[in-house]
């Protein structure tokens, strides 16, 4: 069971109802923390929601660091994790994570089953939430919130700091998950 075989079968079973919900936004591979991580499958509707996927071919030496990234933007997060790892990931994920265990079935096939609920993160941070924003999607929050004046020349990191101290949280929160559902092309 390799990386593949798991995203598949996330993809099939987790998240079908998804994929036939034109209110959602399913991002594979998406960059966070401008490229220190990326989320294995994000899940964007009402909330941020990230997946982080760790068949049994994977190791966990990355997970730590993948927890800090993922932390600093998801509303919430899950973890899909071989059995064999289940212990040791225990260890490494905060409480507010859910945890969904993979496993291959006597036919070949991936069975997933529930492990931990997860929870909305409390502690997400506005300003590596606002690196998700290209410049000219800061331009427009400003501008949406009157914050334009003085600021359409700036480059996009300053840009990012004044969207994440101008716009409250919540509203920041909804804004850019808005902003990125209705984003017409993706860069990889």
């Amino acid at each position: 069971m390799n990386d593949i075989d798991v995203r598949d079968a996330v993809h099939k079973k987790l998240l079908k109802n998804y994929h036939n919900d034109p209110s959602t936004l399913i991002v594979d591979e998406m960059g966070i923390c401008v490229g220190a991580c990326r989320v294995d499958i994000a899940v964007l509707n009402g909330s941020l929601h990230g997946y982080e996927l760790k068949s049994e071919k994977d190791t966990l030496d990355r997970l730590p660091s993948q927890v800090k990234y993922y932390s600093a933007v998801m509303d919430k997060a899950t973890l899909v994790v071989s059995e064999c790892h289940l212990s040791e990931a225990k260890k490494l994920i905060p409480d507010w994570w859910g945890i969904k265990v993979v496993s291959k079935g006597k036919r070949g096939a991936i069975n997933i089953t529930h492990e931990r609920a997860e929870r909305r993160n409390q502690n997400v941070n506005p300003l590596s939430l606002a690196q998700l924003l290209w410049k000219d999607e800061c331009l427009s929050l400003l501008d949406k919130w009157g914050k334009l004046r003085g600021n359409k020349s700036k480059p996009r990191h300053l840009l990012w700091s004044i969207v994440s101290e101008s716009i409250p949280e919540k509203e920041l929160r909804d804004d850019i998950r808005t902003t990125l559902k209705n984003r017409k092309e993706w860069r990889n």
